[in-house]
């Protein structure tokens, strides 16, 4: 029932025994290999953290063996007569979806006719369920989890209201989705087995409770239009849940996915005294707080979920302002995260993908920012460079050809590893606005091989030593004890910064890496220290639309063409190997192409130095 089938010739699936494919489908905590990295990582957790796991656990095992009807409990906190308040929440999605392109919305309305039809597509995987979802299909149980996520977080109904502006207009697309609530409403009761591991999870609770109030404000906000009277009502009882499920052992962006839902309902059923609103605001303020950084940017480094809590901080900024609450806290964050996305996003408008991001999930970076100001907040913009210690450790090395991204910063939370990729001291290169050096993006988040790959020092533009990681990985989000890094020199025009690792088990060793603007190009000078005899490894990844070919007239030397045209050139010195060969690009997730890499080695101790120039300096 997929779109496509995986091919024996596949890299990733060849060779693969039964336990790999139980691995991916269940995780691979279950590999007694894992075990030490699962330990390190629940040390690094904070105690919140071991604690919502822990009640989660005895939730999952305990709930559905109890002689009490807990969906019946829900169900009774319902309000008799259920009020909605409509403007607000509909008065916010119209500025959301007028921010929008029209490309957009295009694709926005073409996926929620899709989905009213019963196609639903994630991770590039579609099952068609006809007329009829039948949660319980083992095509879905073949899918990673992100899969079942995305599907009953109702993404059909968010896909319909920001592709369409009138509900009166699509009343089949609106009673299709609407019976497939309902069914699933019917279907899908609290407290069934594994149901905080299925429909019940928390993320996939929080998408559908914004999704639905939206619905709600929408249908309400239009005299031609109305929605079953079941809806408010399972989408009140869902608002319960999340409130007594808020992800507290997770953190991060699930936290603001929580609280953004919270909001949005508190704000729908404003005339019941919820008090679901000052929830949310008490979790936007804590994270307000706790997940940004000083320059600006989420501290989870995925610059695909730096935009999509910044398009929730607008949310909540506009809706709460029409509640006179207090946003002050959440204001500031919001347009420092502005400015920050200002900084990082590429010529082009795209983001980097950076850790855990990809195109085509969140809005458009430039959306984002369009629908902020359209909200009344402002970008403001803390130098990247006066944040030393404190912020990303993205710096921005530019010239007249280009700019050069620069990560000199940690890799993410150590208490939050999951988005976290081992991209210590890479670098990213645009010249004369054209992607040249590009991250690798991630596939999906299933315990396998491409997930591996993809948060491997391998993926990443610089120096591996010998075959190991900086940082230990496995799993779906998995990390071990971090390496350390710091900034060794920091002007506008060269920045050196090291990397070291210490480790009770493997090699220890420091990677020290400068790089400086030469004219209109840049210069990366390697040097890594470690066992005598050793060897290491510096990496390139280039842009699909870059094409690189071995100089005819010079040793270790490629020509970089972009689009067809060429824009420079990049060359070594003291290596002692140095080949093209690819590597995968995950661009979406997936999706995989094909791009060139350029690896070159060394012994450990001597210099590798790597010149890129534009055809200016050339």
């Amino acid at each position: 029932m997929t779109d496509r089938e995986k091919r024996p010739s596949d890299p990733w699936t060849a060779g693969r025994t039964e336990q790999d494919q139980r691995f991916e489908r269940e995780g691979l905590l279950f590999s007694p290999s894992e075990w030490p990295l699962v330990l390190q990582t629940l040390q690094n957790m904070k105690p919140v953290q071991l604690a919502g796991i822990a009640e989660r656990h005895l939730r999952h095992a305990i709930v559905p063996k109890l002689p009490i009807d807990f969906d019946e409990r829900y169900e009774d906190r319902i309000p008799q007569c259920l009020s909605v308040s409509p403007s607000p929440l509909c008065e916010n999605l119209s500025t959301l979806r007028s921010s929008l392109s029209e490309i957009e919305r295009r694709q926005y309305r073409r996926a929620a006719a899709e989905a009213a039809a019963g196609r639903y597509t994630f991770l590039k995987q579609t099952i068609d369920f006809g007329d009829r979802i039948d949660w319980d299909h083992e095509a879905i149980d073949e899918q990673p989890l992100f899969w079942r996520l995305k599907l009953e977080g109702f993404e059909g109904f968010e896909w319909l209201l920001l592709g369409e502006a009138s509900p009166s207009t699509v009343d089949d697309l609106r009673s299709s989705l609407e019976r497939q609530a309902l069914r699933w409403d019917a279907e899908n009761p609290i407290g069934e087995r594994s149901y905080l591991r299925r429909s019940w999870i928390p993320h996939s609770v929080s998408l559908r409770v914004l999704h639905w109030c939206r619905y709600l404000a929408w249908c309400a906000g239009d005299d031609d239009a109305t929605a079953p009277d079941r809806l408010p009502q399972i989408a009140y009882k869902n608002a319960l849940f999340l409130a007594n499920h808020v992800e507290h052992e997770i953190g991060g962006n699930h936290l603001l996915e929580n609280a953004v839902a919270l909001v949005a309902a508190g704000v729908l059923f404003s005339d019941h005294d919820t008090g679901w609103e000052r929830t949310g605001l008490d979790l936007f303020e804590t994270a307000a707080r706790t997940q940004f950084l000083a320059d600006g940017g989420h501290f989870e480094r995925s610059p695909m979920y730096h935009v999509t809590v910044l398009r929730r901080y607008a949310t909540v900024c506009d809706l709460l302002s029409e509640m006179e609450l207090r946003t002050t806290a959440i204001k500031r964050t919001a347009e420092a995260a502005m400015g920050f996305l200002c900084r990082l996003i590429g010529p082009g408008g795209e983001i980097p993908l950076l850790n855990d991001s990809v195109h085509a999930e969140a809005i458009d970076a430039t959306s984002c920012l369009s629908y902020c100001q359209a909200v009344g907040l402002s970008a403001s913009k803390p130098p990247l460079e006066s944040t030393t210690g404190s912020g990303s450790g993205y710096r921005l090395l530019s010239t007249d050809a280009g700019t050069l991204l620069f990560d000199v910063g940690d890799v993410g939370p150590p208490h939050l590893p999951a988005h976290s990729h081992n991209d210590q001291l890479s670098v990213l290169l645009w010249i004369d606005g054209n992607p040249i050096l590009a991250d690798t993006g991630v596939y999906d988040y299933a315990a396998n091989r491409r997930r591996q790959y993809a948060r491997s020092v391998v993926a990443h533009n610089t120096a591996q030593y010998d075959t190991s990681e900086p940082i230990p990985i496995g799993g779906s989000y998995l990390m071990g004890r971090r390496t350390s890094i710091s900034l060794v020199t920091d002007k506008i025009d060269s920045i050196t910064a090291q990397n070291v690792r210490h480790s009770v088990v493997g090699p220890e060793y420091e990677h020290r890496r400068t790089v400086a603007t030469t004219g209109a190009g840049w210069q990366i000078v390697d040097a890594l220290s470690g066992d005598e005899g050793g060897r290491y490894t510096v990496r390139y990844h280039f842009h699909p639309t870059v094409e690189i070919n071995p100089s005819r007239s010079h040793k270790d030397r490629f020509d970089i063409r972009s689009k067809g045209e060429r824009v420079g050139s990049v060359r070594f010195t003291g290596v002692d190997q140095c080949r093209l060969s690819q590597s995968p690009y995950f661009p979406e997730y997936g999706t995989e192409r094909r791009r060139a890499m350029v690896v070159a080695s060394a012994p450990t101790e001597t210099e590798i130095c790597t010149t890129f120039d534009s055809v200016a300096t050339e």
